[in-house]
C-alpha cells in the first residue's frame, strides 16, 4: 500500500489533491475497484474516472475540476507500468536446481540459473548466468541459452537452438523443430531431412503454443527485439529482422525475410521465399503469394497482398458488384423496350 504523495515521488510527477490517499492496486477504466488508482485522458474517461470508485487518478493535463487525488504524468500508461512493477512484483526465481531435474552431460550452469520440477538439460548445453527454465521444459543437446532468459513450462528446445539473452518463451512454444519439407518421386513424399537450427536473438518474446522450425541447412532467425504471439507459425529457414511484431494465426513459409520494424496483424499469411521491406504494415488476414517483394514503409491489404489504396479500391469496387449487377439488368430491360418498340416502329413504316 502506497500513499498518493510516495507514487507522485516514484513517478517525479506533481500532484493535486489529498496526498494521504491509501492505494491498494491500479485498475482499468472499465473494471474499477475502491482504493485502487487508474489512468485516465480525454473529457469523456476523465467523467468516467472521477464518477468512479478509484481512489485516485492519472491525468495527461490538470482539469478544470476534479473530485479526488490526480497524479499528472504526460504518459499514464507507461507511469502504469513503472507502478504495476511495485504493486505486483515478479516472484523472484529461486536459483535453485530441483532435485527431480535431469542434467546431462558436460553442461554448463551460469551463476543463480534456476531449474524447476522435471526440467531436462540435455547433454553439452550452456546456461546463462540468472536464466530460469521452468517445470517440464526441455533443453536439447548442444543448444545456448544467453543470460537472464526464462523459458516456462512445457517448453520445448530441440538440439543446437541458441537464445540469446533475455530471451522468454512461454508455455507450449517448440523451438527448432523439422521444417515442413518433401519432395514427391514415384508416388511418395519423400522427408528432406532438416539440419541446420534457430538463432533467437536479444530481447525477443514468443507466446505460447507458437512453432518456429529449424532451417534445412543453415539458420532460422528471429530478430532482436521482435515480439511474437501465441498460436504462429514460422517456417524452415525464415529471417525475421528486429522489433517484428507477428500476431496470432499469422504464418510465414519457408525462406521468407522481413526488415526490421515490419508488423504482421492477425492471421497473416505469407507464402515462401517473399521479402518484406523495412517497416511494412500487413493488416489482417492479408496473404502474401510466394516470392512477392513487399516495399518499404507500405502497408498491404487484401488476399492476394495488394497496397492499402488498391486494396480498398477493390475492395469498395467488390461491394457496388449487386447494384451495378442490378443497374446493369435495369438498363438491358430498357434497351429490349427500345429495341421492341423500334421493331414495331419500323413495320409499320414497311
Amino acid at each position: 500500500m502506497l500513499s498518493v504523495s510516495q507514487i507522485a515521488d516514484l513517478l517525479k510527477a506533481p500532484y493535486l489533491g489529498d496526498g494521504n490517499t491509501s492505494i491498494i492496486g491500479l485498475s482499468s477504466l472499465d473494471e474499477v475497484y475502491p482504493n485502487h488508482l487508474i489512468f485516465a485522458d480525454g473529457p469523456k474517461n476523465l467523467e468516467l474516472a472521477f464518477a468512479s470508485e478509484a481512489a485516485a487518478v492519472i491525468v495527461t493535463e490538470e482539469p478544470e475540476s476534479y473530485n479526488k487525488p490526480i497524479i499528472i504524468f504526460q504518459n499514464p500508461l507507461l507511469a502504469f507500468v513503472e507502478l504495476m512493477q511495485v504493486f505486483y512484483p515478479s516472484i523472484e526465481p529461486s536459483k535453485t536446481i530441483h532435485p527431480s531435474a535431469y542434467i546431462g552431460k558436460d553442461v554448463s550452469i551460469g551463476e543463480g540459473v534456476t531449474i524447476g520440477p522435471f526440467a531436462v538439460i540435455e547433454d553439452h548445453c550452456i546456461l546463462g548466468k540468472n536464466t530460469v527454465i521452468h517445470a517440464h521444459a526441455v533443453v536439447g543437446q548442444n543448444s545456448e541459452i544467453g543470460e537472464g532468459c526464462e523459458i516456462h513450462s512445457h517448453v520445448t528446445l530441440y538440439p543446437k537452438t541458441i537464445l540469446k539473452h533475455h530471451v522468454i518463451i512461454h508455455s507450449g512454444t517448440v523451438i527448432g523443430s523439422d521444417g515442413f519439407g518433401y519432395k514427391m518421386f514415384n508416388g511418395m513424399h519423400h522427408k528432406i531431412p532438416h539440419v541446420g537450427h534457430v538463432v533467437i536473438e536479444p530481447y525477443v518474446e514468443i507466446g505460447a503454443n507458437t512453432v518456429v522450425d529449424r532451417a534445412t541447412l543453415g539458420t532460422t532467425r528471429v530478430g532482436k527485439g521482435t515480439k511474437i504471439d501465441n498460436l504462429v507459425q514460422v517456417a524452415h529457414s525464415v529471417k525475421l529482422g528486429e522489433h517484428n511484431i507477428l500476431c496470432a494465426f499469422t504464418g510465414i513459409a519457408g525462406s521468407t525475410q522481413s526488415g526490421n520494424h515490419v508488423m504482421f496483424a492477425a492471421n497473416v499469411g505469407v507464402s515462401d521465399h517473399v521479402k518484406i521491406d523495412d517497416e511494412v504494415v500487413l493488416g489482417a488476414r492479408t496473404g502474401v503469394p510466394p516470392k512477392k517483394h513487399l516495399k518499404k514503409g507500405q502497408t498491404y491489404l487484401g488476399n492476394p497482398a495488394r497496397p492499402k489504396d488498391k486494396a480498398i479500391e477493390q475492395e469498395f469496387s467488390t461491394t457496388r458488384i449487386p447494384f451495378m449487377r442490378k443497374h446493369i439488368q435495369t438498363l438491358q430491360d430498357k434497351v429490349a423496350k427500345l429495341e421492341e418498340q423500334l421493331s414495331k416502329q419500323t413495320e409499320e413504316i414497311q
